[in-house]
C-alpha cells in the first residue's frame, strides 16, 4: 500500500510538471517597447525604466533616448499586472501599475508622460504656501477618492518623498450648499482620506496634518456654479520645508 501511494504521488507530481511545461510553451512571446516623452512638448527624452511583471515574476531594467529604444521580450500569461518605474533627469519620477492583456498580442508599447520639475506647482515651496490639488476627484457628497485622482496624489507623494523636511497640512473645503455640519464632516473626511493615502505610502505621520474647514474659507463668492466648484477643493499648506 505504501509503495502504491508513493507511486501515485510521484505520478501526480510528474503530471503537474508536464502540465506546467505545456502551459509555458503555449504562452506567446510579447515584445515590450517603452519610451518617455515630455508631457508639454511630446518630444522623446532619455529615461531609465524598471519593469516588473507580477505573474511572470520577471524584472527588467533599461534605458532609452532619441536614438535608442528600450525593449524586451517575455513569455506572458493571458494577462499580467505590470509595474513600470520611469526616471529622467529634471523630471518627476513616475510609477504606474498596468493590467496588460496579451493572450494573443505580440507587441505592447508603453509611453511615460514626464512632467518637468520646473513646470510643477510642487517646486520651490515656501512656508505658508497654499497649493490647490487639481484633479482630485470625489463623487458628490462622498469622500471616496476616484481613480482619476491617482496621478495628482502620486505627484504629492513623490514631492514629500524627495523633500524629507517638507511638512504639510491637507485642507478640505466645500461650498455653502446644504447643511453646514454635513459640509464640515465632508471636508474633514476628504482631507483624512488623502492623509491616509500618504500614510500607506510610508510618509511619516509627523510630517502630515489634516483639517476640514467646511465652507468657512471660500476663495470665491458662492453665487454661481463655477464659483461653487472653485470652493469645493482640497489644498495643502506648507508648514515646514
Amino acid at each position: 500500500m505504501r509503495v502504491f501511494l508513493l507511486l501515485f504521488v510521484l505520478q501526480g507530481l510528474l503530471l503537474q510538471s508536464v502540465s506546467a511545461q505545456v502551459v509555458a510553451a503555449q504562452r506567446p512571446v510579447t515584445l515590450f517597447t517603452v519610451r518617455a516623452v515630455d508631457q508639454q512638448t511630446t518630444k522623446e527624452i532619455a529615461a531609465s525604466f524598471k519593469i516588473f511583471l507580477h505573474a511572470a515574476n520577471k524584472r527588467f531594467e533599461g534605458a532609452n533616448g532619441p536614438e535608442k529604444v528600450a525593449n524586451f521580450s517575455v513569455k506572458m500569461f493571458s494577462s499580467d499586472t505590470v509595474t513600470i518605474e520611469t526616471e529622467a533627469e529634471g523630471y518627476f519620477p513616475i510609477e504606474e501599475i498596468l493590467l496588460v492583456s496579451c493572450d494573443t498580442c505580440g507587441f505592447y508599447q508603453y509611453t511615460a508622460l514626464m512632467e518637468k520639475q520646473v513646470d510643477s506647482v510642487f517646486t520651490n515651496l515656501k512656508v505658508n504656501d497654499v497649493i490647490k490639488l487639481d484633479k482630485i476627484y470625489f463623487d458628490q457628497s462622498k469622500y471616496d477618492l476616484r481613480p482619476e485622482s491617482r496621478d495628482q496624489l502620486e505627484k504629492l507623494y513623490r514631492t514629500l518623498r524627495n523633500n524629507p523636511k517638507l511638512k504639510i497640512e491637507i485642507a478640505g473645503h466645500t461650498d455653502n450648499v446644504g447643511d453646514a455640519r454635513l459640509n464640515q464632516y465632508l471636508s474633514e473626511n476628504r482631507a483624512r482620506v488623502i492623509y491616509s493615502y500618504l500614510l500607506r505610502k510610508d510618509i511619516a505621520s509627523n510630517r502630515l496634518r489634516h483639517q476640514g474647514y467646511g465652507s468657512s474659507k471660500p476663495v470665491a463668492p458662492n453665487d454661481t456654479e463655477e464659483n461653487k466648484s472653485l470652493n469645493r477643493r482640497v489644498e495643502f499648506v506648507v508648514l515646514d520645508n
